[in-house]
């Protein structure tokens, strides 16, 4: 908006003429009515007067006005040129911090990204155990296991009839462990215990790196959008800063 059509939009909602904001200001009506019309080129002095005859600030009042118009018109002020240049420098620290931020967004979704494709990271190694049934305590942990004759230390008469009784005995037992236990473990069962051996070890997903790759997309998207909103935020900068 430029002055003039500001001073007639602020003097028709305050339900003053032209004569009596003149008397407030203290200047003449012909030359309020010229500024107005943008037909003069007041000094930082006028604009106070009229900003108080508004009971408004004169930096409110200029702060009001488009940014082309200040800077051609209104930006040979010393007064002006300061506030300009506190506002370019206001805009400038916008700008550099929209980068930063823009960068981190970037930076933190790229991480996201790489950590959801990093099986290593969350997948965790899982050991399965069974245990064939309860061994009772004068019994080898070996007692289950059909083995050869020579590996368990008995007669062929005596694994055929261990084999037999053991038909009526077992009763399977899986065991799932986050850490490996060696080939075989020992577990008390009141008097009596199990032995686990080991079966099998797998790998286990964990769901993180579903949640990590959704954040890193959209930490992603996000940082390249700001990306995008600053540059063209500082294209503008730039063009203000060329014209002034």
């Amino acid at each position: 908006m430029k002055l003039g059509k500001k001073i007639k939009q602020l003097r028709q909602q305050a339900n003053l003429t032209q004569p009596e904001l003149a008397d407030r200001a203290g200047i003449e009506q012909s030359y309020l009515s010229k500024l107005e019309n943008d037909k003069g080129s007041p000094s930082f002095e006028i604009l106070h007067k009229i900003a108080s005859a508004f009971e408004t600030d004169v930096m409110a009042l200029i702060a009001s006005l488009d940014n082309d118009y200040v800077q051609s018109q209104l930006g040979h002020l010393p007064e002006v040129a300061e506030e300009l240049g506190r506002r370019h420098e206001k805009a400038r620290h916008k700008m550099r911090t929209g980068y930063i931020k823009a960068a981190f967004a970037i930076v933190l979704g790229l991480a996201f990204t790489f950590l959801s494709n990093s099986s290593g990271i969350f997948s965790q190694t899982v050991f399965q155990y069974k245990s064939m049934g309860l061994i009772k305590p004068h019994e080898l942990n070996s007692h289950y296991t059909p083995g050869s004759l020579h590996s368990i230390n008995e007669t062929r008469e005596h694994r055929i009839e261990r084999i037999a009784k053991n038909k009526s005995r077992i009763n399977e037992l899986l065991v799932m462990s986050d850490r490996y236990r060696g080939e075989g473990f020992v577990q008390a069962y009141g008097e009596d215990r199990r032995y686990f051996s080991l079966m099998s070890e797998r790998e286990r997903r964990s769901p993180w790196p579903s949640i990590f790759l959704v954040i890193g997309m959209a930490s992603l998207s996000f940082g390249g959008l700001y990306m995008f909103y600053v540059f063209k935020f500082n294209a503008v900068i730039r063009q203000t800063t060329t014209r002034k």
